[in-house]
């Protein structure tokens, strides 16, 4: 779903309310700016984001095997 940022003012609920189900992408001038995404799939990327930086740095072998695991395991 796609919104204005003068629509998202006008209805905060309503969007709020999509974002629990879908991303929604907040337009300025025609062009995606922004994004609303529920708690629970910003926390999904946030844990993606930092097992896919763990694997490389290991790849890397900037941090060994043990570190990683201890890190993906922490609460960050």
């Amino acid at each position: 779903m796609r919104a204005t940022a003068t629509e998202l003012n006008k209805h905060p609920g309503k969007y709020i309310n999509q974002a629990i189900k879908e991303p929604v992408i907040l337009e300025r001038s025609g062009h995606p700016v922004a994004v609303i995404v529920s708690y629970e799939r910003y926390i999904q990327l946030e844990d993606a984001y930092w097992g896919e930086l763990a694997t490389s740095a290991e790849k890397a072998k900037k941090i060994g095997k043990k570190a990683t695991l201890d890190f993906l395991k922490s609460d960050k």
